[in-house]
């Protein structure tokens, strides 16, 4: 829901997403930045740097994890269904 939230636009300006892995013995993570109504993939350097400034913390009781940053792969925006559906 805060995905759909972020993309929406209208009362978003910036928004990350990021996807963490807990499989051991290497978590790691990548992450997209939403702009212009969809997901961007985020190199490692602007991962970290969005970390940082978020102040990330993990849940309280649960030791925090070092995960390798990975650059996130494109996701193609699909067009919308209505518009390819002629017989809607």
């Amino acid at each position: 829901m805060l995905l759909v939230f972020a993309l929406e636009g209208s009362t978003m300006r910036t928004a990350v997403l990021v996807a963490t892995t807990a499989a051991e013995p290497g978590p790691r993570a990548c992450g997209w930045a939403v702009r212009e109504g969809w997901l961007h993939p985020m190199d490692t350097a602007a991962l970290q740097a969005a970390a940082l400034q978020a102040a990330v913390l993990p849940c309280p009781g649960v030791p925090a994890v070092a995960r390798e940053v990975y650059p996130a792969p494109a996701l193609p925006e699909l067009p919308d269904a209505d518009e390819e559906c002629p017989h809607a």
